[in-house]
């Protein structure tokens, strides 16, 4: 079962796979480039967004192409920001397959990525959640889970003591879950002691402005843990 900082490498380190043609030997062989997901992508349905433009760009397809449709479901998720490691990897092979770049190159591959792929903090959360198998896969379940459906009051932690790798972060305006849009992480780490910099580790796609990559570790300074059933003062 990965930690969320592994989890969260996978997606540092796809791997995209080409054809390269010798025209000297008349051979071709395959090449892989790594590529790094590095952008936060919320998807925005409404026609005209730049959100629904990258996805019709990563997403679209032919229905006669048999390795496309094999694999468009798990395209889409990565075009809507829901995808897990493996789903960005095919859409960046669906880039190379259908076209859509000019010349095959790490470069070429990563800059396609930063203009039109990314991820959300459900995306991640849920992804990693079927990953260590404490969720079943479904695109209806990857697609549709969002931030504020993580929090259960029956199973908030009250107990600094029992926050354990794995833990989820979700974010709150007083005693309401936060929504449009909410947010959740993923605990990495946490030690019940003031330290520099914060104690909790915890990974999430945020985003803020100020960070770069927008998938990344981050520390938080936890001050108390408040009761559920009293609220907040």
């Amino acid at each position: 079962m990965p930690t969320p900082v592994e989890f969260m490498q996978r997606y540092r380190r796809l791997r995209v796979r080409s054809a390269v043609d010798n025209p000297a030997s008349r051979t071709c062989h395959e090449t892989t480039h790594s590529v790094t997901l590095r952008n936060y992508f919320m998807m925005d349905w409404d026609e005209g967004t730049e959100e629904l433009r990258d996805y019709r760009a990563v997403s679209r397809g032919s229905r006669s192409d048999i390795w496309f449709n094999q694999n468009k479901h798990r395209i889409r998720n990565a075009a809507m920001g829901k995808g897990a490691p493996q789903d960005y990897e095919l859409a960046l092979e669906w880039a190379v397959r259908s076209n859509k770049l000019q010349t095959i190159n790490q470069h070429n591959l990563q800059t396609f990525c930063d203009n039109h792929l990314g991820i959300d903090c459900s995306g991640f959360v849920t992804n990693y959640l079927i990953a260590c198998g404490k969720r079943n896969y479904s695109d209806s379940t990857v697609r549709n889970t969002g931030a504020a459906s993580y929090f259960q009051a029956n199973r908030a932690v009250n107990d600094a003591n029992t926050i354990q790798q794995g833990d989820l972060l979700v974010w709150m305006d007083g005693n309401s879950v936060r929504r449009s849009p909410g947010h959740v992480a993923v605990v990495d780490s946490y030690v019940n002691q003031s330290v520099t910099g914060g104690n909790m580790r915890v990974v999430e796609a945020t985003g803020s402005r100020h960070a770069r990559p927008k998938l990344l570790s981050s520390m938080y300074a936890v001050e108390r843990i408040i009761d559920p059933g009293r609220g907040v003062p």
